[in-house]
């Protein structure tokens, strides 16, 4: 992940919970840890995402999710997901998330986008219609600024 983007990292133990039968973590669990890494992600910004979008009426749907799976976890193993914001536009965001065991292994590596709607599902350009809130998010992650155009 490019160093200039915003990351964070959220260390967790995997649960029975989150395994199959055979013990080993199954993977749908990890688009879960995914959610949760971005939500840690948002929050650790000082950007939770209840009040900063949810009650304002903004949605963050997923639009696409994919993992590529390296190594398997079981119960009671500590991992750290890496979470880093990759894209931020008007409508749309990307997250990009590493999954490592404590003796640094790659268990997983995976990407979601996200668009922005409102209560109806409509897309909406965040910038004109939350410009606060845009400037927050620039302020927040500066590396997503566009860039000024000659007047």
């Amino acid at each position: 992940m490019p160093d200039s983007y915003p990351l964070s990292e959220m260390e967790m133990k995997v649960t029975w919970g989150d395994c199959d039968a055979a013990g080993i973590s199954y993977y749908a669990r990890t688009f879960d840890w995914f959610t949760n890494a971005r939500m840690k992600h948002l929050a650790d910004y000082g950007l939770p995402y209840m009040p900063t979008f949810h009650d304002l009426g903004i949605a963050l749907v997923c639009l696409k999710a994919d993992c590529e799976y390296k190594k398997m976890v079981r119960p009671e193993e500590v991992i750290t997901v890496h979470t880093s914001l990759t894209v931020l536009s008007r409508t749309r965001m990307a997250y990009q998330y590493k999954i490592f065991k404590q003796n640094g292994d790659l268990v997983a590596e995976g990407t979601t986008s996200h668009a922005c709607v409102d209560l109806e599902g409509n897309p909406f350009n965040l910038k004109r219609r939350y410009p606060e809130l845009w400037e927050q998010l620039m302020e927040k992650w500066p590396v997503f600024k566009e860039p000024e155009t000659a007047e």
